[in-house]
């Protein structure tokens, strides 16, 4: 059965709560973050089976692969209580779930599930990982050199808390840009406009 098509005049939040679009930027959210939590648990794996065993580090050039045990936030951030983290990740996951309805937006979902999925990777660490719950180290392999060493799960969150912003933004001025020119006329046009709305009356 084909969706309903909006009625006239509808604003873009009514299109955007449409069950069809909410479904759409669920689904893609909860894939794009199953295949990134899939992915850093993947790589991070692979880092401890390879990299811990031989006690290597492997040059690629521009980046080295060096196994890491974090204890600390994304990209080695010191100084807060561990546990602070899975609040933290559960915040996350809770607004990402809010947020869903308000959109219809996939590059949106797409930001959404990339945030999602780092965040739990993460987390995901933390509980399982020595020594254990809410104070396991999290595994990080990636290191520039000039930058504090991270994983898949850290680029995730950054790139995805990017896109969001950006995306925000950009939102933000089209509805501005909606509401103006919805928005009645102002100056001589809107005399003229009121009166037309008189002389329809009286005729």
């Amino acid at each position: 059965m084909s969706e309903e098509a909006p009625p006239p005049g509808a604003s873009p939040d009514d299109v955007a709560r449409r069950p069809s679009s909410v479904r759409a930027v669920t689904s893609v959210t909860g894939l794009v973050a199953a295949a990134w939590f899939a992915l850093d648990q993947v790589t991070k794996a692979l880092a401890v089976a390879t990299l811990e065993a031989q006690r290597t580090v492997v040059d690629l050039g521009i980046f080295d692969l060096r196994l890491h045990r974090n204890p600390n936030g994304a990209f080695s951030i010191p100084g807060l209580f561990p546990g602070l983290f899975v609040v933290v990740t559960v915040a996350v996951v809770v607004l990402v779930v809010r947020a869903l309805p308000r959109t219809d937006r996939l590059s949106l979902a797409v930001a959404y599930g990339l945030v999602t999925g780092g965040a739990l990777g993460n987390v995901t660490d933390r509980i399982l990982r020595t020594p254990g719950f809410p104070d396991g180290a999290v595994v990080d392999f990636i290191d520039f050199r000039w930058w504090p060493i991270f994983n898949v799960a850290d680029m995730g969150i950054v790139v995805g808390a990017l896109l969001i912003a950006g995306l925000m933004t950009v939102v933000d001025r089209e509805q501005r840009e909606a509401a103006l020119a919805e928005s009645p006329p102002a100056g001589p046009d809107a005399e003229h406009a009121g009166a037309d709305r008189d002389h329809a009356a009286r005729d």
